[in-house]
C-alpha cells in the first residue's frame, strides 16, 4: 500500500524546489547572480534559508540548475539523414535557436555570468548540454567529409551569442516589437550565416 504522507510529502518538496528555481532565474536573469542573495530568493518563494539549502547545497547550485534548458520535442536520427547538406543546416539552425529562444533567461544567465564564473560553462558543457539527432547527423558527416570539420560546441556558441545580441538589439531599437515568435530577420540571418559557412557547391 502506497505511504500517502511521504508521496504528498516528496510532492511538496518537488514544488518547492521547482519554485526555488523559478524564482533564482527571474533574479539572476534580470539583476544578476552577485547582486542576490540566497536570502532574497528565499523570501521571494516564501521559504527559510534553511529550507533553499536543503535543496541546493550551495548558490553556485542552484544557478547551475536555474540554466537548465526546457528542451523541445527532438526529430528522430532517420528524418535528418534524409536532408541534403543545405537543408540540414537550415533544420539544425532552426532547432538550435528555437531551443535558445524559448529558454531565453537561462542563456542570457550563461553568457553574462561565465567570465565571472567559468566553472558555470564547465558544468552547463559536462551535465547539462546534450547532442540533438540533428548535432549527430552533421557531426557523421564531417567525419565523413561530407561537410567541413569544426568544432560544433564553439560553433553553437557563437551562433547562440550572435542571436542573443541581436534580440537584445531589435528589444533596444523596436522597443514597441513584440518578442512572442522569432523575428524573421534574425532567423534569415542566422541561417545564411550558417549555411554560408558549411555548404559547399
Amino acid at each position: 500500500m502506497m505511504d500517502t504522507h511521504h508521496s504528498n510529502k516528496q510532492t511538496k518538496g518537488a514544488i518547492t524546489k521547482h519554485k526555488i528555481i523559478v524564482e533564482a532565474r527571474d533574479l539572476f536573469y534580470r539583476q544578476g547572480f552577485a547582486a542576490t542573495s540566497t536570502a532574497q530568493i528565499a523570501k521571494k518563494v516564501g521559504v527559510s534559508e534553511a529550507a533553499l539549502y536543503k535543496h541546493f547545497k550551495g548558490k553556485m547550485a542552484l544557478l547551475l540548475a536555474t540554466v537548465e534548458p526546457e528542451r523541445p520535442h527532438d526529430q528522430e536520427v532517420s528524418y535528418f539523414s534524409t536532408l541534403s547538406n543545405l537543408d540540414l543546416l537550415g533544420a539544425w539552425t532552426e532547432q538550435l535557436i528555437s531551443t535558445v529562444f524559448h529558454n531565453r533567461p537561462q542563456y542570457t544567465i550563461i553568457f553574462s555570468e561565465s567570465p565571472r564564473h567559468p566553472e558555470l560553462s564547465e558544468n552547463y558543457i559536462r551535465h547539462l548540454h546534450q547532442l540533438t539527432n540533428a548535432d549527430k547527423e552533421l557531426l557523421t558527416r564531417m567525419d565523413k567529409g561530407q561537410l567541413p570539420k569544426l568544432d560544433l560546441v564553439l560553433f553553437q556558441v557563437g551562433i547562440i551569442g550572435s542571436f542573443l545580441a541581436m534580440l537584445t538589439h531589435k528589444r533596444i531599437y523596436e522597443p514597441t516589437l513584440n518578442l512572442q515568435d522569432i523575428p524573421e530577420d534574425i532567423r534569415h540571418t542566422l541561417i545564411s550565416i550558417v549555411e554560408g559557412k558549411l555548404f559547399q557547391q
